[in-house]
């Protein structure tokens, strides 16, 4: 059995040299990796940074989107024994900044022209940079900057292979394989770092809820920094031996998926709701027949899917029904959401709500939720198969154990485990407990039948100011349902009742105002207009009527503009900075609990080339009663 990442490697380059290890799309064409080459070209790289100056023990930090070349380039520092620290691609220049001179990388490997302008006034500090995608490039190159082609060249000489081994032959089972950034919701991110032994150990013990047999095809979308997308792209695919498939750009991500149609899909809590929004806008706005044809057929499959959670027989009429309703709607759209061979599907990073979870059910996608942070190798708890109830994210893993602290907090002790914080000690001890267990800052509980409830953040689980407690994720989840609705941040602590910042779903809400002929200019101007008030005012009323009525939100009003981790509203992983949120809006959530109808806000926004404002008068709404139109004085 192999006991690192690259021993793993190497025998897949020895049992199945020419299978195909990744493929990349570029210029309409997919492009092939085997095992062999990948083994070959890893070597190459790792001889070639060890003449650049990458020793045993450092860092090696990589910028750009999902590639092959990201993936080579973390497997050669792993190979001499170095630390790999992915750092997100839309990353501000400060923030870049701020991650080289933290870890005090020997070098960074960048995608292109874009990236490397964010690394160019850090350069002093950098002993090479490497550039991927080098056409047009050659007016940088110099004894600094260099190709990344080139580099692969410097590592095929005898000198630096045999370096290349003596170097490898020291790496371990315990030797730091990964620097995972966290998310970084109440602070600035840390760096997990994780042994081959840790990430190895999460691979195993999500096995049981996610079964690869080897050779299946999977998609590496979602940002490699993000410790759920390492697992997949990187670690399962050493492990497991899958196949794993780059898109060509981030715009043909939509498009690429439907091409690869994959066997297994890993997406966010995020994305598994956009797309059930888009979804849901769509056929609403379809012809007459297509409409009642999706309202009928889905309303089948969510009944069926509801009695298969609740245990309950469904009948001869209901599962002929579903017969007919499946080829009708279900198959077509998976197919467009690049799901139609998709045997198991993960969502990670958040809970999923209920009713989208539901959703996906009811269109045959076998989905199941997984519980984990960058500290455990993403993996603690999930959903087992044929026991996936909508409202828990599943029991605890293989050779994991969870337990519920006094204070609700859930802790976790496993193989996966992460050994601590890079550089940060203070924060490694903060994070144990006395008895050795990792404090995950989740708050939840087991039901009777074993399974984990998440409620949030602990720091975020609070009551009003009656005593009725209330989680706010919890209920934006449900919020988040609504198509119209990409966002939702709920407040109610210490507060008479619930209120609620909504961020509108821009597409979804652009297509209703066209089709009902409401005119706008912009994203601002669409946030202000009344009858979008009235729609979101429905949506939230439709989305609290099963909760007791202290739990309902009672007022709310629309952000003037989307959240934005540019502005530290939200992370790069979309997860929302509740402190940065209130702190921004401080002047909006007073307004909601005064009586007030609207107010006026100056807000700080950052761009790329630099800093700016934003001004707008927000409204504020009633949940229980219709939006005034604004009278018009003299």
């Amino acid at each position: 059995m192999s006991q690192t990442l690259i021993e793993f490697l190497a025998h897949h380059a020895q049992t199945k040299p020419n299978a195909p290890a990744m493929r990349v799309k570029r210029l309409g064409v997919w492009e092939t990796t085997s095992w062999a080459q990948l083994k070959e070209k890893v070597e190459c790289l790792a001889g070639g940074l060890l003449e650049l100056g990458l020793k045993p023990g450092g860092v090696l930090a990589i910028l750009g989107q999902n590639a092959p070349e990201w993936v080579i380039a973390e497997l050669a520092a792993q190979t001499v024994g170095a630390m790999p620290m992915g750092i997100y691609a839309d990353a501000m220049p400060e923030e870049v900044g701020y991650f080289i001179e933290f870890s005090e990388c020997a070098g960074i490997v960048v995608s292109d022209e874009e990236q490397l302008d964010k690394v160019l006034p850090h350069l002093d500090k950098l002993g090479f940079v490497l550039v991927w995608e080098e056409a047009g490039m050659s007016k940088y190159w110099n004894e600094r900057i260099r190709p990344f082609s080139s580099v692969l060249g410097l590592g095929q000489s005898e000198k630096n292979r045999q370096a290349m081994r003596a170097a490898q032959a020291q790496v371990k089972p315990d030797t730091v394989a990964l620097l995972a950034p966290t998310s970084g919701t109440t602070a600035r991110s840390k760096l997990a770092m994780l042994t081959h032994a840790q990430l190895i150990a999460g691979a195993e013990a999500g096995r049981q809820t996610i079964s690869i047999r080897g050779g299946e095809w999977v998609f590496s979308y979602l940002p490699l920094p993000w410790i759920g997308e390492q697992m997949l792209t990187v670690v399962r695919n050493l492990t497991d031996g899958t196949v794993v498939h780059f898109p060509e750009d981030v715009i043909t991500v939509r498009e690429d998926v439907k091409e690869v149609q994959p066997d297994f899909y890993l997406a966010p809590a995020r994305l598994w709701e956009d797309a059930a929004a888009i979804v849901r806008s769509r056929m609403e706005d379809a012809d007459g027949l297509k409409k009642a044809v999706y309202r009928w057929g889905m309303g089948v499959l969510l009944e069926c899917a509801q009695r298969e959670f609740r245990k309950e027989p469904i009948g001869f009429g209901l599962n002929l029904a579903r017969a007919l309703a499946y080829p009708l709607v279900a198959r077509p759209l998976r197919a467009r959401m690049g799901l139609a061979a998709c045997r198991i599907a993960a969502t990670g990073g958040a809970p999923l709500g209920p009713e989208v979870f539901t959703f996906f059910r009811a269109l045959g996608v076998d989905i199941r939720q997984v519980y984990g942070q960058s500290e455990t190798a993403a993996t603690s708890v999930a959903h087992l198969p044929g026991d996936t109830p909508p409202e828990t994210v599943g029991k605890p893993l293989p050779n994991t154990q969870v337990r519920i602290a006094e204070d609700g907090e859930i802790q976790v002790k496993g193989g996966q485990v992460f050994a601590g914080y890079f550089k940060n000690e203070a924060a490694t001890r903060e994070t144990f407990t006395e008895d050795g267990w990792f404090r995950t800052g989740d708050a939840g509980f087991f039901n009777e039948n074993g399974h984990l409830v998440l409620l949030g953040r602990l720091k975020e689980v609070g009551a009003l100011a009656d005593g009725t407690r209330f989680a706010p994720q919890f209920l934006e989840n449900r919020l988040k349902y609504s198509p119209y609705i990409r966002e939702a941040v709920v407040i109610g602590h210490g507060k008479p009742f619930v209120t609620a910042l909504i961020e509108l779903d821009p597409e979804n809400t652009q297509n209703w105002a066209r089709k009902r002929g409401i005119v706008f200019t912009t994203y601002q101007s669409l946030t202000s207009n009344p009858q979008v008030y009235e729609l979101i005012a429905q949506e939230i009323r439709m989305a609290c009527e099963s909760l007791p009525e202290e739990l309902r939100v009672r007022r709310f009003a629309v952000l003037p503009k989307e959240l934005h981790a540019d502005d530290e509203e939200i992370t790069r992983t979309r997860k929302v900075k509740r402190g940065t949120v209130e702190s921004r809006y401080a002047a909006l959530l007073a307004a909601l609990y005064d009586g007030s109808k609207k107010v006026k806000l100056t807000l700080p926004i950052r761009y790329l080339e630099g800093q700016g404002t934003l001004e707008a008068e927000v409204r504020i709404a009633d949940v229980g009663r219709p939006v005034e139109e604004p009278k018009v004085q003299a």
